[in-house]
């Protein structure tokens, strides 16, 4: 019985999450030009996301917990040359996009698409910077049992 109860506690925080969410998005949408109700809207989404996570219900229970050891085959893999080369070659057209962008504000900002170019390296570095710090920081470029050197 106490299951139960765990199980429609759980389903209740869910769709009280998803009524959260449901509202926020509500004021964001119309309330586009009113800072205090955009305001109310992001915070009623973040507090649905906080809610969805505890609530749990995207995990299915399973059969006991077997302890897991790690063999010696098993390591992880850090990012890979490509990856390093591409993270490289994107910070040189980042410098590149900023000279281009500058000598465009020294004109008077006669052209749009300094601006464009800019705003997309910027955003194809966020996106592989991100995932190489990422595969670095779980422990990507650590090799040998236990994560151990």
């Amino acid at each position: 019985m106490r299951d139960q109860e765990a199980t429609r506690k759980r389903y209740g925080l869910f769709a009280l999450a998803i009524v959260l969410l449901l509202l926020g998005g509500a004021a964001l949408f119309l309330g586009a030009h009113n800072l205090a109700i955009r305001a109310v809207g992001i915070v009623g989404c973040v507090i649905s996301v906080y809610l969805v996570r505890i609530s749990n219900v995207h995990t299915r229970p399973t059969a006991p917990v077997v302890p897991y050891q790690r063999t010696c085959t098993e390591t992880k893999k850090g990012p890979g040359r490509l990856m390093w080369i591409l993270g490289v070659v994107l910070l040189l057209l980042a410098g590149a996009s900023f000279l281009y962008l500058y000598q465009d504000a020294l004109h008077g900002y006669q052209e749009a698409l300094p601006v464009y170019v800019f705003a997309g390296v910027g955003l194809a570095c966020a996106i592989v910077w991100s995932y190489l710090i990422s595969k670095l920081l779980s422990g990507g470029g650590k090799r040998g049992p236990r994560g151990l050197a």
